[in-house]
């Protein structure tokens, strides 16, 4: 359990407190990071409204630095991808990819991000952008972990079943297959990269993965949270 004084899930009357008396104490420029870490903790207790307003308390503190403000703006979008306000967060993604091309101080994901809302939304134009946004992410010389390649994966048979290109979801399904049994990437940090998934998707990939006339119906409604290590 972390004891940061903004790494804590806790944010009852006393916690809150705490949380501001330390918050008014740090340098001006050290500032905008506390909201956002916090914010990620209470995010992760379930804590959504808090952690949304802590999110927008960071990006409007002065002289927050671009790759602050781009972590932070994609966090917005992730929490309202997560309320179901696709529109929301499809601005969200949108904005950063113009204002902070480089992505730096993002997870790096969100090209994914994007293409997932996109994939959900159906049509062929919608479709066609997800598919640039997958070959895009591909090409950026960035480290990509094995839960990223996982979610383009997914994307990407989506698409391909829809398209009726049954050689590459077959081949994208074993893929995905063979990433969600891989072991750590980094030996120091062993659950970074890891993919996390459910007992349904497995056997969806498994069955694509045995060709055409296996089910092809997307198991998964809605992902909780999208993943981003």
């Amino acid at each position: 359990m972390p004891t940061d004084w903004f790494r804590t899930p806790d944010w009852d009357a006393a916690a809150r407190d705490e949380f501001e008396r330390r918050l008014a104490r740090a340098r001006p420029h050290n500032r905008p990071q506390y909201p956002k870490i916090k914010a990620l903790a209470l995010r992760d207790a379930d804590e959504t409204e808090p952690a949304r307003a802590l999110l927008h308390r960071a990006l409007a503190e002065p002289g927050v630095y671009d790759f602050e403000a781009a972590h932070v703006t994609e966090l917005l979008g992730d929490l309202s991808r997560e309320d179901g306000d696709g529109d929301e967060a499809e601005a969200r993604y949108r904005h950063v990819l113009a204002t902070w091309p480089t992505l730096k101080g993002t997870s790096g994901s969100i090209e994914i991000s994007l293409a997932e809302l996109l994939v959900d939304r159906g049509g062929n134009q919608p479709a066609e952008e997800a598919m640039r946004l997958l070959d895009t992410w591909l090409a950026r010389p960035q480290l990509q972990f094995d839960s990223q390649l996982f979610r383009w994966h997914l994307a990407l048979i989506r698409l391909s079943l829809r398209a009726g290109d049954e050689e590459t979801v077959q081949r994208a399904a074993n893929t995905a297959l063979t990433l969600a049994a891989r072991g750590p990437q980094l030996p120091r940090h062993k659950t970074v990269g890891l993919v996390t998934t459910d007992e349904a998707t497995l056997r969806w990939l498994r069955d694509l993965a045995e060709g055409p006339g296996r089910p092809r119906r997307w198991p998964v409604k809605r992902r909780r949270r999208p993943a981003t290590m």
